[in-house]
């Protein structure tokens, strides 16, 4: 196998504002180009790693599909809440659901842009009013659509695929949940892993959709083979 020159480059990632430059990587003598960003298997990657422009991409595509929704959800097309959530969740839910690995590194501002285009679908669904406030959409996007916030979504995502990484004993989630256990004793983790995301949430401060009962309890075993949500 033969590495192309062409389509390689090279990102440094770091939070300072002056970055390096001076990186002379090459392959077969030839320099690889140096770049601010890159996309990898459909998600991109910033110098920065703060994704902000993974969710603008986002927001931009989920955008043009919303316009649909709105329009289908007209009275005159007759269509119902169940098919309307059946077409957001075929259009929108599936950009939104690609995000998930990137949960733990998503700022709350992006959590919240992310949220917007779930809103505005559920305003035009359940035919609610614009200045509809937030707590009372999400309200009615679980008890009507049976829709979990987005943050509580990619959660639940990110449960799913550890969950069944394990299962299957997946090499990288073996490795990640063992490098994790090595620094869940300590006070700082030096490498963190998506599994911070499991153990080093306080779960009360989850934004648990109303519906959910409010006791959430995060319960593993010593060895990490398993956990749960238990529910009181």
């Amino acid at each position: 196998m033969k590495i192309s020159v062409e389509k390689s480059c090279s990102v440094v990632f770091s939070s300072y504002k002056k970055e390096s430059d001076n990186l002379n990587l090459k392959i077969y003598g030839n320099r690889i180009v140096n770049q601010k960003e890159i996309k990898f298997l459909g998600i991109k990657f910033d110098s920065k790693l703060n994704f902000n422009i993974l969710v603008d991409e986002i927001k931009e595509r989920c955008n043009n599909r919303l316009n649909i929704i709105k329009i289908l959800s007209n009275k005159k097309w007759s269509l119902n809440q169940n098919t309307l959530r059946n077409l957001y969740k075929s259009l929108v839910g599936p950009i939104l659901d690609y995000s998930f690995p990137c949960l733990n590194s998503f700022s709350e501002n992006n959590i919240k842009k992310l949220q917007a285009i779930q809103n505005t679908a559920v305003r035009s669904i359940l035919k609610l009013k614009y200045d509809t406030p937030s707590n009372i959409v999400h309200h009615e996007a679980f008890n009507k659509l049976k829709l979990l916030t987005v943050s509580n979504r990619l959660f639940e995502l990110s449960d799913r695929y550890v969950g069944t990484g394990l299962r299957h004993s997946i090499p990288l989630v073996e490795r990640l949940v063992k490098e994790y256990k090595e620094g869940f004793e300590s006070t700082y983790i030096e490498n963190p892993t998506p599994l911070s995301i499991f153990f080093s949430m306080d779960p009360m401060k989850k934004n648990i959709p109303y519906g959910q009962l409010t006791d959430v309890f995060f319960i593993s075993n010593k060895f990490f083979n398993n956990w749960s949500l238990i529910f009181d």
